[in-house]
């Protein structure tokens, strides 16, 4: 069943003891023209995944009690584990091989059990899945699932609790849980979805009506790499959203530089893809004032040659 705002403010309330409200800084963009950033790489976890893993864990319950199963490109993964490790509950996280080596220690030291899988992302979901059969445990999906799209979604609505007058909210796409969770959110505000040129998975689909496999190459591919939208996002999406930006690569390493220089803040390529939209001028049309939301910090610094 597709998740409706009333969930979201169930999940607000379920994970709100748990969970940071995360700041909401004001820049000037260009134009002079106010904009928000919502920086949710301070999140417990480093990204806003913790949200929805840790509803989905709640919601579960006691058939969540020996444990849970899922696969991610690392943020997903560090959610569920720290979902795991604040409610007392084993994690198995499957991830592809070439996940940065920085989320892979992340991962473990929140006590995650770590299975590395040859291949991409969607290598891992079939390993993940397979082993969750073996074991009689829940499968958790990073994105197409209505109690995590529920969690996402209270990131929107913070934001909005913070500034009711945000007229325009822009959220990086990957599989899709976040933009999916920020429609059910949105309280009638614009959203728009970014996505890198090499990981259209949302833009492909919304065009087809129909999720649609890509091949991903992009320098956000741990976060933003999925290779499909869920079907579930794409439901809630299609004739909601307003449009999705294609952004590219050395843009979004422009942006997540510029962060750092000039903000000191650390964020990942994934994250950074949002700033990049806007500063190419991709939100010049749309109504402010404008909501960023720079979704996660779990990067190495060593990658932005600081």
């Amino acid at each position: 069943m597709k998740p409706t705002s009333g969930d979201v403010a169930s999940a607000a309330a379920r994970i709100g003891p748990w969970i940071r409200d995360t700041p909401l800084i004001e820049i000037q963009g260009p134009g002079a023209r106010a904009v928000h950033l919502k920086l949710e790489g301070m999140q417990r976890s480093g990204s806003f995944k913790l949200r929805g893993a840790l509803n989905k864990v709640l919601c579960l319950g006691s058939q969540a009690a020996r444990g849970v199963v899922t696969a991610s490109g690392g943020n997903h993964g560090l959610g569920l584990a720290w979902a795991g490790w604040l409610l007392g509950r084993p994690v198995h996280v499957c991830v592809p091989a070439r996940i940065p080596a920085s989320k892979l220690a992340r991962l473990r030291d929140a006590a995650a059990t770590v299975e590395l899988v040859d291949g991409a992302y969607p290598h891992a979901e079939i390993a993940a899945r397979s082993y969750a059969r073996a074991k009689g445990l829940p499968y958790i999906h990073a994105h197409d699932d209505a109690d995590v799209i529920a969690g996402q979604g209270t990131l929107i609505s913070e934001i909005l609790d913070a500034r009711p007058d945000i007229a325009t909210l822009v959220v990086a796409v990957g599989g899709g849980g976040l933009a999916a969770g920020a429609i059910l959110a949105a309280r009638g505000r614009r959203i728009i979805g970014v996505e890198p040129l090499g990981a259209p998975t949302l833009y492909e689909a919304l065009a087809v009506g129909a999720p649609v496999r890509v091949e991903v190459e992009s320098v956000a591919a741990d976060a933003l790499g999925a290779g499909e939208v869920g079907a579930l996002p794409l439901a809630l999406c299609a004739g909601k959203i307003h449009r999705v930006e294609l952004i590219h690569d050395s843009a979004i390493i422009e942006a997540q530089r510029w962060l750092w220089a000039h903000l000191r803040l650390l964020v990942e390529p994934g994250a950074a893809i949002t700033l990049a939209a806007l500063a190419e001028g991709r939100f010049d049309a749309d109504p402010g004032p404008i909501a960023l939301v720079l979704g996660g910090a779990n990067v190495d610094p060593c990658f932005l040659d600081l």
